[in-house]
């Protein structure tokens, strides 16, 4: 994940770590490497930041510009949530708030991100933590379940895993953003990287994925094999499971714990190949026949 200096709820800068997701403006995606920046203070009453209404759900602090009702289908989703990731994943709950502050329109949350966070990328909603917040900001338009699904899976997961690699904490993302009833398959990621197999131009490459060391280096093709990496180990095999909750929980021991790749090459859960596992998987997802 990138680090940089930004303010945040405090007078003096702090270090921090900001996860830069796929979700760009308008219809398409752009990478871009998160910039140093330096800032005073930061608050509702200087900067801001919603403080309309406030609804508490669980560990979720939702501040936002607008009235919104604690029963709101959006937010039983997002707190539900809490529930499926620590199930799918064998994480543990924690009782950190994660703040999410919701912006009523693009351009008040535009305003805001620029005149706090200058040279910030274009994105729809993003996850920043701190040595003591954990925090997304977002603006209400027609993709925000997709988005709070996504930063809120972030908060949840630093929130007992601070240290987790960046390409597994987007898999991760990536696999609880879509719709609860779709299970994690996200169909989009399935119809790009099929696409890509049969053009001859992407192989699965986990120490690829692992060599990325910050969120401006990852593209959208990056995004959808780290879901996709993530997907085989969550939906194939219950060993396959079980190895990345026990990744999970050595890492949370041990944030220097070497790289899943290393762990893939010696489990014999994991297959001779098991980057030719995952292109099978992909094929069974996505009705296409590809070559090893």
């Amino acid at each position: 994940m990138e680090r940089f200096t930004i303010p945040w709820m405090a007078t003096a800068t702090l270090l921090v770590a900001a996860v830069g997701c796929a979700h760009g403006v308008g219809s398409g995606w752009r990478a871009a490497a998160l910039p140093a920046v330096a800032g005073t203070l930061v608050s509702s009453g200087t900067a801001g930041l919603p403080d309309r209404s406030e609804v508490t759900a669980g560990q979720l602090v939702i501040h936002a510009d607008f009235p919104l009702a604690g029963q709101h289908r959006l937010v039983r989703d997002l707190d539900g949530l809490r529930a499926d990731v620590s199930q799918e994943l064998g994480l543990p709950v924690s009782d950190e708030p994660v703040h999410l502050y919701l912006f009523d329109t693009v351009a008040r949350y535009d305003e805001f991100v620029a005149r706090t966070y200058p040279g910030f990328p274009a994105r729809r909603a993003f996850f920043v933590e701190t040595d003591t917040t954990l925090a997304v900001f977002a603006a209400w338009q027609d993709r925000i379940a997709e988005d709070l699904r996504h930063e809120t899976t972030h908060g949840y997961v630093h929130a007992v895993v601070p240290a987790i690699p960046l390409w597994l904490d987007e898999g991760i993302a990536e696999f609880f953003e879509t719709p609860r009833s779709d299970h994690g398959l996200h169909r989009d990621h399935v119809a790009r990287l099929a696409g890509r197999l049969l053009e001859g131009t992407w192989q699965p490459d986990l120490a690829r994925l692992e060599a990325l060391a910050s969120a401006g280096e990852m593209s959208q093709d990056h995004y959808a094999e780290a879901w996709c990496w993530a997907h085989w180990l969550l939906r194939t095999t219950p060993a396959r499971k079980r190895l990345l909750e026990e990744y999970l929980a050595d890492i949370r021991r041990d944030p220097a714990t070497a790289p899943l790749s290393a762990r893939l090459r010696a489990d014999p859960h994991a297959g001779a190949n098991p980057a030719a596992a995952v292109k099978e998987h992909l094929a069974s997802l996505g009705g296409v026949t590809v070559g090893r």
